[in-house]
């Protein structure tokens, strides 16, 4: 009997499940998420793989050699600040850290438009108010040093006050912990005996690094989120073991590499956006498979439209992430996202004037179409009605679509405007493509990426609707349709090495002496061990494990910074310099040739970092012998449909699961398959290839 690799990830309207075998071979399911209890929705996903494979759930669960899970637990927790309750441990005299925050707070993570209207901004809530956040007395200075020694007695009578305000977790950030944690170790140990229940969160293994600010936010968002994570991988894990799971659950991070359950107990903030960030690594690997290095990729959801790029065959990393307008210190896959998804909600400001999102139906109750309660209109209801959407044929006939009720939801916004619902539908279809399309230029051309040199990768259940409109608004050199696009990001995990990362700050300044290279040599020692010591405990062999080393630096007085790979081998002080030359032609390709300061500038070292890792096999994509070039025996007949150019007027309709590669469909005409429903406008052709991708390109290019 075959073995499988399953990958699960929760959205906003749907939970994807992508099942691959020993040839290849993908099943692909959805469910919609089960908000109350997420785990129903990941057991119903992979029972419904399990009925499309002719097995029942135990077998399928007892053949699995690998489970990788994305979850939006940590996510929703913040978006709809429903944390635990969160108490705070504080040097004293800074306890008003997370409230006063940085001078761009107000603004952080917004919009262009809401940005224009500061004035009415504020800052963001703290998730520990006040009243549950505690000074204790104790003070190290920059170097490490104890200037103050910890007052224990106060330390644990502060520890009681907020066990007596019933909090579920307590994060704790001292000044200067990352040069010294003993005070902090010790505070954990207090914790540990007087609230043996509760969660703790300590920054100098969450995020050691300069910036008070910002390590001490993401060590109490840290512990805002941690109960909620670690509450349901528990028991997610749990519940599959007793349906036949015998291996573990593998947990896809904000960086990138996936980490067993118990290694995310105690930084479950890495799980931000973890579905996302499996659709980009998901792309990675198509770009290798294409020798395409500059991807854009684009991910079309329930709730949200997710950008990201792969640049030069690498993924960036952004080292200081907004979420919630808070300013965090960890690396993470840079995602820019929008309310812009099928649910997203289409209403009326106080001009009258049309709007899309960034409210979402999500997948209760839902679009008005899917008779579940809801009556809003939104963009899946818009798609219906313009006819791209099956009302019998959706998720492959799984799921019925009322197009009445679509038309009625629209009509509720139409008649206050004096639009007819189909000339709503196209308004709606019109505004959510300028938004992507928006989106994507802020995350590219605004970067300094030309997207003209990129290929464009649509996934995500309504990618394959919209992305020929947005892709072709900014310019892409070619769009491509994977064959499992609607779960994509759910597949893309199971390209994923098992990696841990650990961070270090420590200050040094060019020129660079002989003691200060013997630092960092040391430092780098330190985090490598720590590296392999995690391994360890994953019982993985040490020999496996591939550990690169980097060093983040800036020139004095600067803001930015930037993060320069260390060769293998011991640094010395030459190779140490060497470093500050790599830094200098790292800027200069950023920021200009130019722009780089002087030879005698003074360089520092703000961060070292490396990241472990242990190789799993890739996931390979079959190839498929080219059929005949007519895709006639395809079509399975036509629809009333909307094209900019010709309004609405009957189009092709072909069953993509019965095109083979090498076909070639010209616009317009809809693609129906499993999970999501390609149009093709009528200026374009798409074109199958050997690995059943479907290539969007425009007829006559501009």
């Amino acid at each position: 009997m075959s073995n499988y690799r399953i990958g699960v990830d929760i959205g906003g309207t749907f939970t994807d499940c992508v099942v691959v075998d020993d040839d290849g071979r993908r099943t692909v399911s959805k469910h919609l998420t089960t908000h109350g209890v997420l785990g129903d929705g990941v057991v119903g996903a992979i029972t419904e793989s399990a009925r499309l494979l002719e097995l029942d759930l135990e077998t399928l669960l007892a053949h699995t050699q690998r489970f990788v899970h994305g979850n939006t637990v940590a996510t929703n927790a913040l978006l709809t600040r429903r944390g635990a309750k969160t108490g705070l441990l504080t040097t004293r005299g800074h306890e008003d850290t997370l409230i006063v925050g940085r001078v761009l707070s107000k603004r952080a993570g917004l919009p262009e438009r809401a940005i224009t209207h500061s004035s009415r901004q504020a800052k963001p809530e703290p998730v520990v108010p006040r009243s549950l956040t505690r000074g204790i007395a104790e003070r190290m200075d920059s170097h490490g040093e104890i200037v103050a020694p910890l007052d224990e007695s106060s330390a644990r009578i502060a520890i009681r006050e907020l066990v007596q305000a019933d909090v579920e977790a307590i994060a704790i950030s001292l000044l200067w912990s990352f040069a010294n944690n003993k005070h902090e170790q010790r505070l954990a140990e207090f914790v540990a005996e007087e609230a043996p229940g509760a969660f703790i969160s300590i920054s100098s293994e969450v995020a050691p690094v300069l910036g008070e600010y910002e390590r001490t936010a993401t060590t109490a968002l840290n512990a805002y989120v941690g109960p909620r994570v670690v509450e349901y991988l528990g028991e997610l894990e749990s519940r599959l073991n007793g349906l036949g799971l015998r291996q573990p659950i593998l947990v896809m991070q904000a960086s990138g590499g996936l980490s067993l359950i118990p290694q995310i107990s105690s930084r479950p903030l890495v799980t931000l956006d973890s579905g996302p960030t499996g659709g980009i690594l998901g792309c990675q690997r198509i770009g290798e498979i294409y020798s395409e290095p500059n991807v854009i990729c684009t991910d079309v959801g329930g709730t949200s439209f997710d950008v990201g790029l792969v640049l030069d065959g690498e993924v960036p990393l952004d080292p200081d992430p907004v979420v919630s307008q808070y300013s965090l210190r960890f690396p993470k896959v840079s995602v820019r996202s929008i309310g812009a998804g099928g649910g997203s909600i289409a209403w009326l400001d106080e001009g009258d004037v049309l709007r899309v999102g960034p409210q979402s139906a999500g997948s209760q109750p839902g679009p008005a179409c899917y008779e579940r309660g809801g009556t809003a209109p939104t963009v899946t209801d818009a798609d219906l009605v313009l006819g791209y959407l099956n009302p019998e044929n959706f998720l492959g006939g799984r799921m019925a679509l009322s197009h009445s009720a679509a038309i009625e939801a629209l009509q509720s916004v139409g008649h206050k405007i004096g639009l007819e619902p189909e000339e709503v539908a196209i308004g709606v279809f019109k505004i959510v493509n300028a938004q992507m399309a928006d989106l994507i230029r802020r995350s590219t051309i605004e970067q300094g990426v030309d997207p003209r040199t990129c290929v464009l990768i649509a996934y995500g259940g309504a990618g394959a609707t919209h992305a020929a409109y947005y892709g072709r608004d900014i310019g892409a050199k070619t769009i491509m349709i994977l064959p499992d696009s609607t779960a994509f990001s759910a597949e893309g995990m199971l390209t994923c090495s098992i990696t841990q990362t650990i961070q270090s700050s420590n200050l040094v300044r060019s020129p660079f002496s002989s003691d200060e290279v013997s630092r960092l040599v040391e430092r780098f020692d330190d985090l490598e061990g720590r590296i392999r010591n995690e391994f360890g405990k994953l019982a993985l062999p040490a020999d496996e494990v591939q550990v690169t080393r980097s060093i983040t630096m800036r020139f004095l007085q600067q803001v930015h910074s930037l993060d320069v790979n260390v060769p293998d081998g011991r640094l010395t002080p030459e190779s140490a310099m060497a470093l500050i030359g790599d830094y200098r032609a790292r800027y200069a390709e950023i920021y200009g040739g130019g722009a780089a300061l002087s030879l005698e500038s003074v360089v520092e070292t703000e961060m070292q970092q490396v990241v472990g890792t242990v190789p799993i096999e890739p996931l390979t994509y079959p190839r498929h012998e080219l059929g005949a070039a007519d895709p006639t025996r395809a079509q399975k007949g036509t629809r009333r449909a909307w094209f900019e150019q010709t309004g609405f007027s009957e189009a092709p309709v072909y069953d993509g699961e019965a095109l083979s590669a090498g076909q070639s469909i010209v616009g317009g005409a809809i693609i129906e398959r499993m999970g999501d429903s390609v149009v093709v406008p009528t200026d374009f052709t798409a074109t199958v290839d050997e690995f059943l991708t479907l290539h969007l390109r425009e007829t006559e290019p501009r």
